[in-house]
């Protein structure tokens, strides 16, 4: 007999005695990636925009089906530069699929994540720099502990590239926008 992955979670949810469904949300800080664009200041600083950077906020839901917890997120992920004579925001829209085998407070699991709307958004004298970029496919793995029933810190890491178009005159390049992050989640 042959079993799908997606099968196997729905036979383990209709195993289960009860399948507990609550509200999501999360805020994670990131690190990582291939640098976007780097602005240079007039007193001679710097400060670079990677493509795995920097804030996500997540909303969704996840269920508890025994030992598994499925979670189905969307949300916004954001860098940005500021000063005086313009701007520049790295954002993109996710979405995320994950499941998790829960063992006591801990978490430990994975899966898939999907960039879209993916832009480098200059203004002022930065507006040269505004890039598109093609939508992403991306994979997560993911290791929670629970602190209490409905609160959560953990450890993400994110595996993902981007590819932007020709628009705007730039060149096609890929950028990695591979990321470690650390979240904070709560359910209710």
């Amino acid at each position: 007999m042959r079993i799908t992955l997606l099968g196997f979670f729905l036979l383990l949810a209709t195993e289960s005695a009860y399948a507990e469904v609550d509200f999501i949300a999360s805020i994670g800080l990131h690190s990582g990636g291939d640098d976007v664009v780097e602005v240079l200041f007039t007193d001679g600083s710097s400060e670079d925009i990677k493509a795995g950077e920097f804030l996500t906020l997540e909303f969704g839901a996840a269920w508890d089906m025994g030992n598994v917890e499925a979670r189905a997120t969307g949300g916004w992920k954001v860098d940005s530069i500021s000063a005086t004579n313009g701007d520049l925001d790295f954002s993109r829209f996710t979405g995320q699929l994950l499941f998790l085998y829960a063992l006591d407070e801990w978490r430990f699991g994975g899966g898939a994540t999907y960039h879209f709307n993916v832009e480098l958004d200059g203004g002022g004298v930065a507006s040269v720099a505004s890039a598109e970029f093609d939508d992403a496919l991306g994979y997560v793995a993911e290791v929670d502990y629970y602190f209490s029933e409905k609160a959560y810190v953990g450890l993400q890491y994110t595996d993902i590239e981007y590819d932007r178009t020709t628009a705007f005159g730039q060149s096609p390049a890929t950028f990695d926008g591979s990321s470690l992050g650390i979240v904070f989640g709560g359910r209710w």
